[in-house]
């Protein structure tokens, strides 16, 4: 949110950017992005899909929707072949699972502790198809590879550490790296400094993004996650996705304004061979990383990223400035799968859908110039584009009778996230310690109490919405 209101704090100052100009980011040469376009209109043009009454729903172009259903359909198969052998349980029809995670920043931390409890307490499913905007395409990987052995080569030393990581004491929430992927994923919001994850550049974010075309760098967070996904990691994932698996993380294209899923686990596929040269392997997983950067930059706090495929290159921003978080082509591989399957849709939403008061209080705004006005209303716009994109994947859920979807707001019964308490103080309490430092938008400590937070709802169940609803 903050990144955002640095672009309007640009507009407002009335300075003009003309002699401030850019050069275009250079992509890494020769990435085969196989990416899907996904276009929004009126529930008519969506009509070979669920027929959810009235909705607005993406559509994937037919070709790309046939080729995704030929790859649910031998997964169907797959799993059916694995249900027939001798000792397993009574042959029956097994789901299709759809994971779908949102945007949301440093709220991540909730959908990472989340999981993490559900982890604890019964394991978690093997999605079928897990698709991720923004922070949720950087909690894809490690979730897609949930129930997979974590790879021997992933390197702990350059980037764990932060509240979490149990150098900093004894927290409560302490994670050892390397026994889990998800256990790695809660490691990978826990930072001790913003610094972890962006780098602040000099002028801060009116002179620094006017100069230079950013306030701040994602360079920190790029070398974190070519540590966290490693090459056995991508391999892992590539493996994957030789069992008929799909992983699919969003972005927006700033050059010609529409959106897209990159297919991930297409990306990784040549590794699956384990016969690529070093210089290949290494090109890929630089590709691997940038798309996820690109799934989670937003202009002007961080630069787009540029991405080549053999069809063009272009530029590329966060997802969430079109949906903030999508499983329409997981719905369109569903339907072209055939009929006979059942689909079970979870949704993480990684944030709260609930703007707030605009004071900050019961009592309504006296005051307001051009610059907090603007800033409300990006506050509105992005608040709404979220709810429509959860009510989308929430509908297509009731649709086939069966959603989890959890989110970073008071579940049925349970506490309000700034009131838990983690480590003597609750996370509102946490938050405003954090901000003495005056970081642009990762607070560490508020990030760990948001992580438990999600942990001790996830150990207990505790969904938003539930379909069939469950006691």
């Amino acid at each position: 949110m903050k990144l955002l209101h640095a672009l309007m704090a640009i507009a407002a100052a009335g300075l003009s950017l003309a002699g401030c100009s850019q050069p275009r980011p250079k992509p890494i040469q020769g990435c085969n992005y196989r990416m899907l376009p996904i276009s929004v209109g009126p529930a008519w043009q969506a009509r070979e899909m669920s027929p959810v009454a009235g909705a607005m729903l993406a559509r994937v172009p037919d070709r790309a929707g046939d080729a995704l259903g030929a790859t649910l359909r031998a997964r169907r198969a797959m799993k059916q072949r694995v249900m027939s052998l001798p000792g397993a349980p009574a042959s029956i029809a097994e789901p299709d699972r759809f994971l779908a995670l949102s945007g949301g920043g440093q709220h991540g931390a909730f959908g990472a502790g989340f999981f993490y409890g559900m982890a604890g307490k019964g394991g978690l499913p093997s999605w079928d198809i897990v698709t991720g905007v923004s922070t949720g395409s950087l909690q894809s990987t490690l979730l897609f590879l949930a129930n997979q052995k974590v790879p021997g080569d992933r390197d702990y030393a350059a980037w764990v550490d932060g509240p979490m990581s149990g150098k900093e004491g004894e927290t409560g929430f302490v994670v050892t790296p390397g026994t889990s992927n998800v256990g790695d994923l809660v490691l990978a919001y826990s930072i001790l400094k913003e610094a972890d994850l962006l780098r602040v550049r000099g002028g801060g974010a009116g002179l620094g993004a006017l100069l230079k075309g950013s306030s701040a760098s994602f360079a920190p967070l790029r070398a974190r996650l070519l540590k966290i996904m490693s090459l056995e990691t991508l391999r892992a994932v590539a493996e994957e996705g030789q069992k008929n698996r799909l992983l699919l993380v969003g972005v927006s294209n700033l050059d010609d304004g529409k959106a897209y899923a990159i297919d991930l686990t297409a990306l990784v596929a040549p590794m699956a061979s384990r016969s690529l040269s070093v210089a290949d392997e290494e090109r890929i997983h630089g590709c691997y990383v940038d798309a996820l950067l690109a799934s989670s930059s937003v202009p002007p706090g961080v630069p787009p990223v540029t991405l080549q495929n053999p069809e063009q290159t272009q530029m590329y921003m966060d997802g969430g400035a079109r949906f903030g978080m999508f499983l329409q082509p997981a719905l369109r591989a569903f339907d072209a799968a055939g009929p006979g399957g059942k689909a079970e849709i979870t949704l993480m939403v990684n944030t709260s859908m609930d703007p707030g008061s605009w004071s900050g209080s019961k009592a309504p705004m006296q005051r307001y110039s051009a610059v907090s006005g603007a800033l409300r209303a990006v506050d509105l716009l992005e608040t709404q584009v979220y709810s429509f994109s959860a009510a989308q994947v929430e509908a297509l859920g009731i649709d086939y009778g069966w959603l989890r979807m959890a989110s970073l707001t008071r579940a049925p019964g349970g506490e309000l996230p700034d009131d838990h308490v983690f480590n003597g103080k609750s996370c509102a309490q946490w938050q405003a310690i954090d901000a003495r430092a005056k970081p642009m938008q990762f607070y560490p400590w508020y990030m760990a109490c948001t992580a438990d937070y999600g942990r001790s709802r996830g150990a207990t169940q505790q969904w938003n919405h539930r379909v069939p609803a469950q006691p």
